[in-house]
Parts: C-alpha cells; structure tokens; sequence
C-alpha cells in the first residue's frame, strides 16, 4: 500500500507544481507580442518542467534524465506529425491524414526510442546511477 500512497503522493504534486508553472508560463505569455506565440509558453514547457523538477526530487538523477530523453524524442516526433500533417489532411482528408499523420508519429518515436544513446530502458545502469559518479 505504501507505494501506491507514494504514486498518488508523485502524482498530486506534479500535478501542483505544473499548475504554478502553467500560472506562471501563463503571466509571461501576457506579457509577450504577438499573442499567437503566447500558447508556446503555457503548456508543455511548463508542465515538462514542473514534471522533472517533482522527479528530481523524487526519484533522482537517473529518472530525470529518462524523462527528459523521453521529452526530447516526443518532440521531435510531434513536430515531424505537425509538419506532415498539414499537406496529408489536404491530400487524404481529416480521418485518413490524421491517421496516416500519426503514424508516421509512431514510426518516428519507435525510432528515437530504438536510437537513443545507452537506451532508456537502461539508462538507471548510466553514469549518472552511483551518487559517487556525481561527487566526481
């Protein structure tokens, strides 16, 4: 039971600390010109941002550093969906070209995952898995 309590407990404060960051993200945004790059600034930055910091303090170095591989290969695969998608849903339609979009989404991210250095799965074993390795 503890460590479903411990899951709720990671769960309610990522949940808090991405609210701030959205909050403050948010009051950035306002302040910025033209107001179609505020939303660049209120979501996912700020929510990847309060996730890592919550994982930090949670479960340390080598999930932050999973987390954020894991990040940097969504993007890239949602941004290859962004910039495929526009030209297949005028080609295929919205069904058919969302779908094909996303699968190229899926191809993508499989393979960042499949590339990736020392591969998620066994980054904990990194450098970064010893806290002597970060006194060094």
């Amino acid at each position: 039971m503890g460590e479903v309590t411990d899951q709720i407990v990671e769960v309610v404060l990522k949940a808090l600390a991405g609210g701030v960051f959205v909050l403050a993200f948010a009051a950035l945004a306002e302040m910025l010109t033209p107001k179609r790059l505020a939303g660049v600034f209120c979501a996912a930055p700020s929510v990847a941002l309060a996730s890592l910091i919550v994982t930090a303090g949670i479960a340390g170095v080598p999930d932050v550093l999973a987390s954020a591989r894991g990040m940097q290969i969504g993007a890239v695969g949602f941004t290859l969906y962004c910039l495929i998608a526009v030209p297949l849903l005028r080609r295929w339609g919205a069904w058919w070209g969302a779908v094909a979009a996303l699968a190229v989404w899926g191809v993508a991210v499989a393979a960042g995952y499949a590339l990736a250095p020392q591969g998620l799965l066994t980054l904990r074993n990194g450098p970064f898995s010893q806290p002597s390795a970060l006194v060094r």
